[in-house]
């Protein structure tokens, strides 16, 4: 089992990578939910048809790179670097042509292989800290 949940993360950033929005809605299941930290919530492939074209016009040359991937059963945690050129609005920021690398964490839930439930952590802070948004964080050590 192990095998075939790390090969649905595999398809799913290859989908990502390769900027096809209809390959990524394929991988998941029709009823899926999606959550992030910030306790928002996405149900449905309309919903996520939204959100993955919204994420490639913001970032046109968005490209994921797998950190680390473990599988188990029906669940799969890949540790991933997102990265790309803010080129578009997102979350009501305009395009600030900056480059922005983030690190996250995706829980992927799966039945029949497709994902049923995805639950992402990403640093949001830091995203806005590359946009300039944000001061940059000092640290005492």
């Amino acid at each position: 089992m192990q095998l075939s949940t790390n090969k649905t993360a595999e398809k799913l950033f290859n989908a990502w990578n390769s900027h096809d929005a209809e390959g990524v809605l394929n991988i998941y299941h029709d009823d899926f939910v999606r959550e992030d930290v910030g306790n928002h919530q996405v149900y449905g492939k309309d919903k996520l048809m939204h959100v993955v074209t919204n994420y490639l016009s913001a970032f046109p040359d968005l490209h994921f790179t797998v950190d680390n991937l473990v599988g188990k059963k029906s669940e799969v945690v890949v540790c991933r670097t997102a990265s790309g050129h803010h080129k578009g609005k997102i979350m009501n920021i305009p395009a600030t042509g900056k480059f922005i690398s983030l690190k996250g964490v995706s829980v992927l839930n799966l039945e029949n292989h497709l994902i049923k439930r995805v639950w992402y952590l990403w640093y949001q802070a830091a995203m806005l800290r590359q946009m300039g948004l944000l001061p940059e964080l000092h640290h005492a050590f």
